[in-house]
């Protein structure tokens, strides 16, 4: 695992995080859709933490004025091959809590999946409320919505991984203790402190259809930044009981299943 600062860099993930965290086309419509209609009429947007451009490329596909940061080169990189060969918008490598742009810099901030990464991710809301101008938006998604074999499955994945390294809060405690923000509610309060006001946006519907196996062995594979602090080893170790105990529970893991997650984006008017 790779820390800037008190941040985390996926670095690692580079590889696999497009075919492990890739949506599915109609959630990528339905996700520009409404974002790009939050975006129109405010200019450029930054989006901290963008990754391999998930979300910015086709948002700049679809004609919003786009920019991005995160604090993984290998991550950009994969960004650039995506588009073609070379990022179509400005990118920078960059620490989403000390950002160099000059305030009021853009008519937008976005995040997604990322301020669990980011043990001060309050300074990183006020840098976002610093460089967008007054009467912007900043568009959020906090993460969660996991279908919920999913989420039962990576509960268990953690305890058992707890158990086996010995370490008391591997998993979702040491992610709380990382990041600091376990709640949406925090996020909310945090900006409307700052000025925002809170808008939930539609819910986009986010199926997928998967093998619990597969979603087991992501896991197994150290495929998730709550899990790469563990050895191969004790992984493979939490990896047998969870498959045992999911067995049990829903029978056949090799079935493939409709699994059905939803994203709720929100949406934070900064006072004009």
């Amino acid at each position: 695992m790779t820390t800037t600062g008190r941040s985390v860099a996926f670095d690692q993930a580079a590889d696999y995080y497009d075919r492990t965290r890739a949506l599915p086309e109609a959630t990528v419509r339905s996700t520009v859709d409404l974002l790009g209609g939050e975006l129109v009429g405010h200019g450029r947007a930054l989006e901290i933490g963008v990754g391999t451009g998930r979300i910015a490329l086709p948002l700049h596909r679809a004609g919003a004025s786009m920019a991005g940061v995160d604090l993984s080169a290998p991550m950009l990189q994969r960004l650039g091959h995506n588009a073609g060969g070379t990022a179509p918008f400005p990118i920078a490598v960059a620490d989403a809590t000390r950002l160099s742009f000059a305030d009021d810099t853009f008519g937008a901030g976005i995040a997604c999946h990322v301020l669990h990464l980011v043990a001060d991710w309050e300074l990183a809301i006020d840098e976002l409320v610093r460089v967008v101008r007054p009467g912007g938006v900043l568009l959020v998604d906090p993460g969660g919505g996991w279908p919920e074999e999913h989420a039962q499955i990576t509960t268990r994945f953690q305890q058992e991984a707890s158990a086996q390294a010995a370490l008391p809060g591997v998993g979702a405690a040491a992610d709380r203790t990382l990041t600091g923000l376990g709640r949406a509610a925090d996020l909310d309060a945090a900006i409307d402190a700052r000025g925002g006001r809170l808008r939930l946006l539609p819910v986009v519907a986010n199926p997928s259809t998967k093998t619990l196996s597969a979603v087991i062995g992501e896991m197994e594979d150290g495929q998730r930044s709550w899990n790469w602090q563990l050895s191969a080893a004790d992984l493979r170790r939490a990896g047998e009981r969870v498959r045992a105990w999911a067995q049990e529970r829903w029978g056949d893991l090799d079935a493939e299943l409709e699994l059905a997650g939803e994203i709720q984006w929100r949406a934070y008017d900064l006072p004009a």
